[in-house]
C-alpha cells in the first residue's frame, strides 16, 4: 500500500479558508497595476514625440525663413545685374553691401559675366577669385554649365571653402533682355557660412536634450546624403520634417539625445502609488486571515507544552534525588534563601534551623577563597550573568569541604527577580586531582633527569663523532689539497708532506722526511732575508705569511706563497710547525705582464694626448688666421657675392672647429680628465640664452621655437652651467637642423621629489628616427642613416658627448621618436641648491666698436699670420703694440721696456710661453697682465698657464670681440694706465 503523499505548503495554505480572500484581492490588484502601467507608457511616448515634433517644427521654420530670405536678397541683386549688365565693381560693391545689411548668413557675392568672375564683394580675402574662368576651371565648369543650361538656381553644399570653414553656395543664372529674346548674361554666386546658418536656426544651441540631423545634400531631398548631425539619428525612429528650399528640399530628423525613453519618468511614482493602494486592500485582508490561523496554532501549542512540562517535572525530580546535588534559591528583593535537604546535608545544618543567611555563608568560606568568591557573586548579581565558582567551606568540626557552585538569575511571570543555584561536594575530586598533580610532577622530574642524561650522552657521542669526522676530513684535505702541506718538528725537520708537495717540487715523501725545507728548496736566487724572517717567526711561535723563491728537484725556479702556523704545547714551546705553500709562479708572471701592459698603455695614452695636443695646435693656428681674416672681411664694405663668399668661409671654418672641439671633448671624457665645475647660475637666463642662439635660424626656416618653465622651478641652482649649455646647444641645434616645418618646444621642469633634479624636454616635429635607430643614436660617430649624414652633415659626436656629460652630471638623456612625426629628447641632470640667491651681475661682451684705454701691449707670437691678425684686430685702438717672435725676445723686451699687457703664445721657439711667463714673473718690474694665446684646448693647459703665473686664457682661434672683451676686463681689473696714448696699433 502506497504511503500518503504530502501536499506542498502553498496548497496547504490554499486549503486554509482564511487565506482565500487575500489571494483573490492580490490577483485583482496585480491586474489593475499592469493595466495602469501600459496606459502610462503609451501616454508618455505620445507626449515625447509631440514635444520633439514641436521643437523640430521651430527649427524647420527658422531654416526656411533664413534660406528663402537669403534667396530673395540674391534675386534682388540678380535683378539689378540684369538691368545693369555693365555694372562696375564699385557699383556692385555698393549694391551688394546694402543687400548684406540685416540678418543674413551670406558671406560674400561673386558675379561672373560670360562665366568669368569679375565682380566680388567684399573684396578683402576674395581678390584671388577675380578672373576665375569657369570655362577653364575643371572643378567648377560642370556646375556652372548646369546652372546656365537649367536656367534655375542651384544650391550646392555644404562644401569646404577656400577661405576656411564650410558653407553653402547659391548659383543663380542671370538673363538679360535682347532683341532676339532673353540672353544669358552670366552667373551670380553667393556663399553662406554653415555655422552662421546653423546658429540662426538654433541647431548649434543646447536643444533641451534633442539632437537633429539633416539629409539631402545639394537640395536633393531624401535622395541626397546626410550633411549634419549623427547618422544614428535617422536610424533611431526620428520625427521627420521636409524643409522646402527655393529649389529642392532637405529632410530634418529629430529625436531625444539619449533615444526614445521606453520607461516614463513617473513610473516608480505610479508604482509606489499603486503599491500603497494595493497594500491598503490586501494587507487588512491578509492580517485578518493570519490572526485567525495564529489563534488556532497557539491553542495547539499550549496543549502540547502542558504535556511536556508534566513529563519534564517528573524526570527532574528523579534526577535531583539521585545526583546528590543541593538546590537553593534566593529572592533578589529580600535576600531570603530556601534550601533543599541536600543543601542542609552539605553544610551540616539541621533542617529545623532552615537555610543560613548570606553573611553566615560568607563566614563559612575559607579565608583564602572569601574575597574571590564574594567578587564573583557581586559581578553575577550586578550583571545578571551566571555564577560559577569552586571554593572551600569550614565545617563546625574544623574539617574542610570543596564545593562547586553554579547559579543563574531569572524573572518569574509576576516580574519578581530570583536566583537559583546548585552546590555539590567535589572534595574527593580535588583530592584525586592533587594526587595526580603530585604524581605528574614526580614523573616530569624523573623525565627531565633522564632527558638530561640522554642529552649529555648524545652530546658526548656527537662530539666524538664530530672530532673523528673532522680528523678524517682534515686528513683527506691535507692529503688531496692542491696546496703543498709540510709538517715539521721544533728543529724544522720534515715529518710529513702531502701529494701536492711532490707535484710542486718533485720530491717524494721518502726524500723529504728528516730534512729541512731550506735544504730541499732554497737556491742561489732565494732571498736570505725572507728565509731568516721565516725562521725567526718559527722560533717565536708566531704565524707568518710571505712569498719565497724556491727550486724544484729538477732545478726550476718556482714562486711559493707560504703560510707557517706554529703549534705550541701546554708549556708554550713549539711542538709542531704547519707549512702551507701555493705555487704562484703564473700569478707572478701575469703581474709582470700586467705591469708591462700598464706601462705600454700609459705610454700610448701620453702619445695620444700629445698627438691630440699637437693636432689641436697645428689645426687651430691656421684656423685662427682663417676665421680672424674672414671676420675682418665681414666687417668690410663688400659686394653681396663677396659677402656671401666670406660667410661661407666663416661657417665652414666654424664647422671644422666644432668637429675639432667634439673630438677633443670625447677624448677628455674617455680619459676621465673632463672636469665638472660647480657654481651658482640663473636657470632662466642660462636656458633662454641657449634658445636665443637658434631663434634666428628657426625664424629663417619658418619654425616656432618656444621655451616654457614649469611652476616651482628654483630661480638659481648650483652646477656646471657651461656643460648644461653645451648639452642644450646640441639638443636644440639638432632639433632646428632636422625640422623643416612645424615647431620646436623646450619644456623645463623638475622631478616630483627633488626640485634640484632638472628635467628639460626638447620636442620637435622633424624627420624623427625609427626604434632601431634610436637604440644607437647616442653611439659615437652615429647618425640615423647615411642619407641623414649626406643631407644634414655632422660627425655624430654631439649626442655621444651630451650623453656622457649628462651621466657625469648625475643624469641621463633619453629619446622617444616616431619617423616622420618628430622626436622628443628628455634630459635629466642633478643640480644642487644655490649657495646664495643673489646672482652676479651680467657681463656684456663689447662689440667691435669698443675702445680700450691707452696702454702698451706686447704680442709674443712666432706665427706671422697670427701677429698680422692681432695687429688688424687692434687697429684703431689707442694702444702701442710691440711684437716678439719668441719667448726669449719677449723676456728681454719686458726687462727693457715693461708692457702693461702681454699676449703670450704657448708654443714658441727658444723659450715657450710657460717658461717665458715664469721668467717675467721673476723680473723686478711692475708686473704686467699676461693673457695666454694657445691652440691647446685642454683644461690641463689652462691650469698650467694659470699655475705659471698667467692671468687670462684665450683659445685659438680668437675672435675680435672676445679679444677686446678680455683686454677691457684686464684694464678694469688693473686700472693703472693713466698715461696718454703712446701710439696707435
Amino acid at each position: 500500500m502506497d504511503a500518503p503523499r504530502t501536499l506542498p505548503s502553498w496548497l496547504l495554505a490554499l486549503k486554509n479558508r482564511a487565506y482565500l480572500p487575500t489571494i483573490l484581492a492580490l490577483v485583482v490588484v496585480c491586474v489593475a497595476v499592469l493595466y495602469a502601467e501600459q496606459q502610462n507608457r503609451t501616454i508618455h511616448q505620445q507626449s515625447m514625440r509631440a514635444q520633439v515634433q514641436q521643437a523640430a517644427g521651430l527649427i524647420k521654420s527658422r531654416l526656411e525663413a533664413q534660406l528663402n530670405g537669403d534667396y530673395q536678397r540674391m534675386r534682388g541683386l540678380a535683378a539689378m545685374l540684369a538691368t545693369e549688365p555693365k555694372m562696375s565693381q564699385e557699383r556692385f560693391a555698393q549694391i551688394a553691401s546694402h543687400v548684406l545689411e540685416g540678418k543674413t548668413a551670406i558671406r560674400h557675392f561673386a558675379a561672373a559675366p560670360d562665366l568669368v568672375v569679375s565682380l566680388v564683394h567684399p573684396m578683402e580675402g576674395n581678390a584671388r577669385a577675380i578672373g576665375l574662368d569657369y570655362n577653364k576651371n575643371d572643378e567648377q565648369r560642370a556646375a556652372a554649365y548646369r546652372v546656365r543650361d537649367s536656367g534655375d538656381m542651384v544650391l550646392a553644399g555644404p562644401v569646404n571653402l577656400v577661405q576656411g570653414g564650410t558653407g553653402f553656395i547659391y548659383r543663380l543664372p542671370i538673363f538679360t533682355d535682347a532683341p532676339e529674346g532673353r540672353a544669358f548674361w552670366g552667373i551670380l554666386s553667393a556663399v553662406t557660412e554653415t555655422n552662421t546658418l546653423y546658429t540662426a536656426a538654433g541647431l548649434l544651441e543646447d536643444n533641451d536634450g534633442i539632437e537633429y540631423a539633416l539629409n539631402g545634400q545639394d537640395g536633393t531631398g531624401t535622395a541626397g546624403g546626410q550633411f549634419f548631425g549623427d547618422s544614428a539619428v535617422f536610424a533611431g525612429d526620428p520625427v521627420l520634417l521636409d524643409i522646402n528650399l527655393p529649389i529642392g528640399s532637405w529632410q530634418l530628423a529629430a529625436r531625444p539625445t539619449d533615444g526614445w525613453k521606453t520607461r516614463p519618468d513617473n513610473l516608480w511614482r505610479l508604482r509606489l502609488g499603486l503599491l500603497a493602494a494595493g497594500m491598503l486592500i490586501v494587507f487588512p485582508t491578509f492580517l485578518a486571515g493570519k490572526l485567525s490561523a495564529a489563534r488556532q496554532t497557539v491553542i495547539g501549542q499550549l496543549r502540547r507544552r502542558e504535556s511536556e512540562l508534566a513529563s519534564v517535572s517528573r524526570r527532574l525530580e528523579i534526577a535531583v534525588k539521585t545526583s546528590r546535588v543541593g538546590i537553593w534559591e534566593c529572592s533578589a528583593q529580600d535576600a531570603h534563601y530556601t534550601w533543599d535537604d541536600r543543601m542542609h546535608e552539605l553544610y551540616g545544618v539541621q533542617q529545623k534551623i532552615g537555610a543560613i543567611t548570606g553573611d553566615d555563608w560568607l563566614q563559612r568560606l575559607h579565608p583564602q577563597d572569601r574575597e574571590r568568591v564574594t567578587q564573583s557573586w557581586q559581578r553575577a548579581e550586578t550583571d545578571k550573568t551566571q555564577f560559577s565558582e569552586e571554593f572551600r567551606i569550614i565545617m563546625a568540626d574544623g574539617s574542610i569541604k570543596h564545593i562547586r557552585a553554579l547559579a543563574s538569575s531569572f524573572t518569574d511571570p509576576e516580574g519578581k527577580d530570583w536566583i537559583i543555584g546548585v552546590n555539590w561536594n567535589v572534595s574527593e575530586d580535588v583530592r584525586l586531582r592533587e594526587q595526580l598533580i603530585h604524581a605528574n610532577e614526580a614523573l616530569s622530574q624523573q623525565n627531565k633527569e633522564l632527558n638530561a642524561g640522554k642529552q649529555a650522552l648524545e652530546a658526548a657521542h656527537a662530539a666524538l663523532q664530530k672530532q673523528q669526522a673532522e680528523l678524517h676530513r682534515l686528513s683527506l684535505v691535507a692529503k688531496h689539497a692542491s696546496d703543498s702541506i709540510i709538517l715539521t718538528d721544533a728543529d724544522k725537520r720534515i715529518l710529513w708532506v702531502n701529494e701536492a708537495f711532490t707535484r710542486a717540487t718533485g720530491y717524494f715523501p721518502a726524500e723529504a722526511i728528516g730534512r729541512t725545507p731550506s735544504e730541499l728548496l732554497d737556491g742561489k736566487n732565494t732571498d736570505p732575508n725572507v728565509i731568516r724572517e721565516l725562521n725567526r717567526h718559527k722560533a717565536m711561535g708566531k704565524r707568518y705569511h710571505t712569498e719565497v723563491l724556491s727550486y724544484t728537484k729538477s732545478g726550476d725556479e718556482i714562486w711559493m706563497d707560504t703560510n707557517i702556523v706554529p703549534v705550541t704545547g701546554p708549556d708554550g714551546k713549539v711542538d709542531l710547525i704547519i707549512g702551507i705553500e701555493r705555487d704562484i709562479t703564473r700569478s707572478k708572471q701575469r703581474e709582470r705582464e700586467l705591469a708591462e701592459a700598464k706601462l705600454a698603455a700609459e705610454k700610448a695614452d701620453r702619445a695620444k694626448s700629445e698627438f691630440l695636443a699637437n693636432m689641436s695646435h697645428e689645426i687651430r693656428t691656421p684656423m685662427n688666421g682663417i676665421i680672424g681674416m674672414a671676420e675682418l672681411l665681414a666687417e668690410a664694405d663688400l659686394a653681396a657675392d663677396d659677402h656671401q663668399n666670406v660667410e661661407v668661409i666663416r661657417s665652414s671654418a666654424q664647422a671644422l672647429l666644432k668637429i675639432i672641439n667634439d673630438i677633443l671633448d670625447l677624448s677628455r671624457l674617455e680619459a676621465g680628465k673632463f672636469s665638472i665645475v660647480e657654481e651658482d647660475f640663473d636657470l632662466h637666463d642660462c636656458l633662454s640664452s641657449v634658445a636665443g642662439l637658434f631663434r634666428p635660424k628657426a625664424i629663417e626656416k619658418g619654425l616656432a621655437l618656444d621655451i616654457t618653465f614649469a611652476e616651482g622651478l628654483p630661480e638659481r641652482l648650483r652646477g656646471d652651467d657651461g656643460r648644461l649649455r653645451q648639452i642644450l646647444v646640441n639638443l636644440i641645434g639638432n632639433a632646428v637642423k632636422f625640422t623643416h616645418h612645424g615647431r620646436i618646444d623646450v619644456r623645463v621642469s623638475h622631478a616630483a621629489t627633488d626640485p634640484c633634479r632638472l628635467v628639460v624636454e626638447v620636442e620637435d616635429s622633424g624627420i624623427g628616427v625609427s626604434p632601431t635607430q634610436a637604440q644607437h643614436i647616442f653611439d659615437r660617430f652615429t647618425q640615423a642613416d647615411g642619407a641623414t649624414t649626406k643631407a644634414f652633415g655632422g660627425t655624430g659626436l654631439g649626442l655621444t658627448i651630451s650623453s656622457m656629460l649628462a651621466r657625469r652630471m648625475g643624469g641621463t638623456i633619453s629619446v622617444q621618436s616616431t619617423p616622420g612625426q618628430g622626436s622628443c629628447f628628455r634630459l635629466e641632470v642633478q643640480m644642487a641648491p644655490a649657495a646664495t640667491m643673489d646672482g652676479p651681475q651680467t657681463l656684456h661682451l663689447p662689440d667691435n666698436r669698443t675702445s680700450l684705454r691707452p696702454c702698451r701691449i706686447l704680442l709674443a707670437e712666432d706665427n706671422q699670420t697670427n701677429r698680422l691678425l692681432i695687429r688688424k684686430f687692434l687697429r684703431g685702438q689707442p694702444v702701442e703694440l710691440v711684437e716678439a717672435e719668441n719667448g726669449r725676445a719677449a723676456v728681454e723686451i719686458c726687462r727693457d721696456q715693461p708692457p702693461d699687457i702681454i699676449l703670450m703664445d704657448m708654443s714658441m721657439p727658444e723659450l715657450d710661453g710657460l717658461a717665458a711667463t715664469r721668467e717675467i714673473r721673476d723680473l723686478p718690474i711692475v708686473q704686467p697682465v699676461i693673457i695666454a694665446l694657445t691652440a691647446n684646448a685642454f683644461s690641463s693647459d689652462r691650469d698650467a698657464c694659470l699655475k705659471a703665473g698667467m692671468d687670462h686664457f684665450l683659445t685659438k682661434p680668437v675672435k675680435k670681440t672676445v679679444l677686446l672683451h678680455t683686454l677691457a676686463t684686464a684694464q678694469n681689473e688693473n686700472p693703472v694706465w693713466l698715461d696718454p696714448p703712446r701710439a696707435s696699433a
